[in-house]
């Protein structure tokens, strides 16, 4: 039986207005580049209302969309995320512990 790829979700949680901004990775591993990641957080930031752009504390979920293991950190400050090496050693770190929860017998779960 072959299961489909649902990817892993990047999410970024407004703390105060409590908006979402969220996008599906499928091939998840691209966001270990910090470039990719950096790219990715600020697309997620970009979606965010004005208000919610507001310097709030704020989450950022990772979430493996085959399995629902999901993982965040809190951000006392939106701006925090502005810091391209905060912002992606984030993405990296969520995204490894995520990983670190899968059996070794998922095979091919995500293009891993």
């Amino acid at each position: 039986m072959t299961s489909e790829n649902q990817g892993y979700a990047l999410a970024i949680t407004n703390n105060r207005t409590h908006q979402v901004s969220e996008n599906i990775y499928l091939k998840p591993m691209a966001l270990l580049i910090p470039q990719q990641a950096m790219a990715a957080v600020n697309a997620l930031l970009a979606v965010l209302t004005p208000e919610s752009r507001n310097d709030d504390g704020v989450v950022m979920t990772v979430t493996n969309k085959n399995n629902g293991v999901s993982v965040d950190k809190d951000f006392t400050h939106l701006s925090q995320l502005n810091d391209p090496t905060v912002g992606a050693d984030s993405v990296k770190d969520l995204i490894n512990i995520v990983r670190g929860y899968e059996s070794e017998e998922d095979a091919n779960v995500c293009g891993w």
